[in-house]
């Protein structure tokens, strides 16, 4: 089920992409069982979207993200926590993005979102434009009814699950 649900949010991901026609995405590379990025990554590529991904470094209790382009999913390796990352990092600047895709452990309606704990998005979208579409990808087993927030989260504006796409104020 897995796969035919990454495969509805992935239609549901590129359809309202299309909708305003991005330059430049932002997209975490999936791994595990987050909701499959790779279709999406390829849909990207196809229509001549450049695609930005994160990759984390540093040493522990001093860890930061950096972003490089991509341009072929054939040409990752294991990186940080076994999150697949290109083998070749062009280091790519967040000044021009028009989207940036999410991952997601679990998320409620108002737009807030679990991650993995290290609090790496939280300090990525702090440092950028809200306008920015940020959307967040999971599966609807995910929605919690309420997550509490803390000063230093960020919000989603909009969740894709199989069933839906949500949009938050």
């Amino acid at each position: 089920m897995r796969d035919a649900y990454s495969h509805r949010i992935r239609r549901k991901t590129i359809e309202y992409l299309d909708s305003f026609s991005p330059k430049i995405v932002h997209s975490y590379i999936s791994f595990g069982s987050e909701v499959s990025t790779h279709g999406i990554i390829q849909d990207l590529f196809d229509r001549k979207i450049k695609v930005v991904v994160p990759l984390t470094r540093g040493e522990k209790n001093n860890e930061y993200m950096i972003h490089s382009q991509i341009e072929d999913l054939e040409d990752l390796r294991p990186g940080n926590f076994n999150v697949p990352e290109p083998s070749v990092i062009k280091e790519s600047s967040l000044d021009q993005l028009d989207a940036i895709i999410i991952p997601v452990v679990a998320f409620d309606g108002s737009g807030m979102r679990l991650g993995y704990g290290k609090g790496f998005y939280d300090k990525f979208l702090s440092r950028l434009d809200p306008k920015i579409a940020r959307i967040g990808l999971a599966f609807s087993i995910q929605e919690m009814d309420k997550i509490p927030m803390l000063p230093h989260d960020e919000l989603m504006n909009s969740l894709i699950n199989e069933k839906s796409h949500f949009f938050f104020k």
